[in-house]
């Protein structure tokens, strides 16, 4: 079995940031995924900065979706911060839930330890069975679960929910394709970009949301980690590349070279 058909592909919001939700579930459908990732909850401090579904988009998008052959897998992105307005996270979960969302993506801030950090996880993973959503805990350097294993460590503890595994941040804070083999039970979907194997701690934001690689043309072992995850793990193109847009090409050209890259590490691991 090729890991093309072992695994469903996701575009994440992200590779086409200046796309609205409805352009890139088309560019999604015109390049064959199966799934797109959108926001549905953004913190007030970053209102403006992402494409935000709102429950009056439900209606259009379910329409657009039908008609690409695509649908909803992961909603962004729920913080958990001690502060969580579990009234809008509801909110924003019925949205997903409405337009198909399976996951939802989590970050943990702001926490004594472990035991905190596997209660309030555990606590939006109850809120999110509500809607049929199994959340993911996302680890990265900016947050208070940095690497693979304590976003294991949490999710073990809560007894449910799942991993995040994005290749950067795997990278970044020191993981393996040991570790991706080690716990790629509870990997729910990993997110594919390529990058040198050092950056600078400084340049770490820049380079998340902006200046990413196309999976292939770096120093990431993404083949290998392809290799380590379970069949059926979802797998999400997120490559941001802002100076790509600046430069003048369009949403479909950056989406269609993502993909294709993305592709061609998914045949080469098979």
């Amino acid at each position: 079995m090729s890991a093309t058909s072992r695994f469903a592909l996701s575009l994440h919001q992200l590779t086409a940031l200046d796309a609205s939700p409805a352009r890139l579930v088309e560019l999604a459908g015109a390049e064959g995924c199966d799934h797109v990732c959108l926001f549905t909850f953004v913190p007030e401090a970053a209102r403006g900065r992402y494409p935000l579904v709102s429950a009056a988009d439900v209606p259009d998008l379910s329409a657009r979706m039908a008609d690409a052959g695509v649908s909803l897998c992961n909603l962004e992105v729920f913080p958990l911060d001690g502060s969580e307005d579990f009234d809008a996270f509801a909110r924003a979960l019925e949205t997903g839930a409405k337009l198909g969302a399976t996951k939802a993506t989590a970050h943990v801030h702001e926490v004594s330890g472990i035991a905190e950090a596997v209660d309030r996880f555990g606590a939006f993973c109850d809120l999110a069975a509500g809607y049929g959503i199994v959340p993911g805990l996302e680890f990265m350097g900016f947050s208070a679960i940095a690497d693979i294993g304590a976003a294991a460590a949490v999710v073990r503890g809560a007894g449910k929910g799942n991993i995040t595994c994005d290749a950067l941040h795997l990278i970044r804070n020191g993981g393996s394709v040991a570790d991706v083999a080690a716990h790629a039970d509870i990997i729910g979907y990993a997110q594919l970009c390529d990058g040198p194997l050092f950056r600078p701690r400084e340049e770490w934001w820049a380079e998340a949301v902006r200046a990413r690689e196309l999976p292939g043309s770096g120093d990431f072992p993404l083949v290998e980690i392809v290799r380590a995850l379970r069949d059926g793990t979802v797998i999400e193109v997120e490559v941001p590349r802002a100076d790509d847009a600046k430069a003048g090409m369009t949403a479909a050209e950056r989406v269609s070279r993502a993909v294709a890259a993305t592709r061609s590490v998914l045949d080469r691991a098979g």
